[in-house]
């Protein structure tokens, strides 16, 4: 009665939720599904020389002051990882449809750096990961990898810089965890972020990986469209 429920999108009271989705059956239906090249055309923009996956998947269009920086928002500042969790699972489903059942040995979500972690108390990547993991077509089923990449520095925040700033802001900011490269040579992982912007996380993320010598295919909750 206090604190009821409110959907992100329109800020009418939910009478009910699709799961942990803050968002009526309306709003959720009118969510921008991204094309299933958006992301692959994203990465795409990246210099020759700089690693990438090699395929990148999104759930949904970035929409810049919308609902789904509204559903963002509240999985990364709100306290809320079982929103992660679904979203994920939607993320696996977009992943089954676009690209059958790919088996991969390790689904490795950005690590979060230190202090972020510490302030949110979770790894909004992480989260989703879980979600995928549930609905990944190939997979075990096990838990995401969340020690498989590290913060090997620590970076200062994407939102204002631009392109290139981006990629020397995060270049060599991810290592492999202690016996990892091991555990995925030769093998095809998949790795997990939230939002993809410019490319530059997910190409900085996916370079440890890569020098392991895996197959790295990646997901997105959403991309940013020009």
């Amino acid at each position: 009665m206090a604190f009821p429920l409110i959907c992100v999108g329109c800020d009418r009271r939910l009478q009910h939720t699709a799961g942990a989705l803050p968002l009526c059956p309306s709003c959720l239906r009118r969510l921008p599904r991204a094309g299933p090249e958006t992301a692959g055309l994203r990465i795409a923009r990246l210099p020759a020389e700089a690693p990438r996956p090699e395929r990148t998947l999104a759930l949904w269009s970035f929409d810049a002051g919308g609902t789904i920086r509204r559903v963002q928002h509240a999985l990364k500042y709100g306290g809320r990882p079982a929103l992660g969790v679904d979203i994920g699972a939607l993320v696996g489903r977009a992943l089954a449809e676009a690209w059958g059942a790919p088996a991969y040995a390790a689904i490795v979500p950005v690590p979060l750096a230190r202090s972020r972690l510490l302030e949110r108390g979770y790894n909004q990547a992480e989260a989703i990961a879980r979600g995928v993991a549930e609905r990944a077509p190939g997979h075990s089923r096990s838990p995401p990898v969340a020690d498989m990449l590290v913060r090997a520095r620590s970076t200062s925040s994407q939102t204002r810089l631009s392109r290139s700033d981006r990629r020397a802001n995060v270049a060599g900011a991810f290592a492999l965890g202690a016996g990892a490269d091991a555990r995925i040579a030769g093998r095809r992982v998949l790795l997990v972020d939230d939002v993809l912007t410019t490319g530059a996380t997910l190409s900085a993320a996916c370079a440890p990986l890569l020098l392991a010598g895996a197959d790295v295919d990646a997901v997105v909750m959403a991309c940013v469209e020009d």
